[in-house]
């Protein structure tokens, strides 16, 4: 593995290593929201819906959660087309 990559894939300095996959509690806590908001805005759309893992286990991915707070930080291009 080479180095940038290492590094890219090293654990931040304190922040801790949340799971890559987060049921409603943990997810709603990562967020540092309530489960009630977690449920109200993935309904709305604002946030990514839950996905199964099995039958019976679903939850959020925290690349999907991460995208979703990123996006929002980014301000709409007022030359695009799309918006």
């Amino acid at each position: 593995m080479s180095k940038t990559l290492q590094a890219d894939n090293a654990p931040r300095k304190g922040i801790p290593d949340w799971p890559r996959f987060m049921r409603r509690e943990k997810a709603a806590q990562y967020l540092d929201i309530s489960p009630s908001l977690l449920d109200r805005e993935s309904a709305s759309g604002r946030l990514p819906k839950p996905v199964a893992l099995t039958p019976t286990v679903r939850g959020w991915v925290r690349d999907d959660l991460d995208a979703a707070i990123d996006d929002r930080r980014m301000p709409p291009d007022p030359a695009s087309d799309w918006t």
